[in-house]
């Protein structure tokens, strides 16, 4: 394991401690440290996923020109990072998901709440926005270098 993973794995789980005392108390202050949590974590895996799929991107297009085997040897690592860790990303992103959808059904029924939580859904959902599209834009660009690396081999 990782040390981003250890490091995923403890905050989550501090998280998930936090968010059970806000939730015996406060609906509304647990929908928020959700919502502060997804939004990091997003956050964490853009810092995560980005890089390992530029590294990807950049070796598939270092090994153009190599045989077949010498182009698998050096992207196969590489690739097998990026899974991992897109992985590790969608377990604690549905994970916290989960727990915002607990919180959010629990803090309907408090009077205000709508009003409390409007500006603070949006401005996740701007970041969350924003991550994803970056994390989107770079997956693609290494499928993209992946794709031409592959068909440098049918010539």
């Amino acid at each position: 394991m990782s040390k981003r993973h250890i490091l995923g794995a403890a905050a989550l789980a501090s998280a998930v401690a936090a968010s059970g005392a806000f939730a015996a108390g406060d609906p509304v202050a647990a929908v928020k440290a959700d919502l502060a949590k997804l939004q990091t974590d997003v956050a964490g895996a853009r810092a995560t996923i980005v890089p390992d799929a530029q590294k990807l991107a950049a070796d598939a297009a270092a090994a153009k020109g190599s045989t077949r085997a010498q182009a698998r040897a050096a992207i196969k690592p590489d690739l097998v990072q990026l899974r991992s860790d897109v992985h590790a990303a969608g377990t604690f992103l549905r994970a916290d998901r989960t727990q915002l959808k607990a919180d959010l059904a629990a803090a309907k029924g408090v009077n205000g709440a709508r009003k409390q939580l409007r500006p603070v859904v949006k401005s996740t959902q701007t970041a969350i926005k924003a991550d994803r599209t970056a994390i989107k834009d770079a997956l693609e660009q290494a499928r993209q270098a992946v794709k031409d690396l592959r068909s440098s081999f049918t010539k």
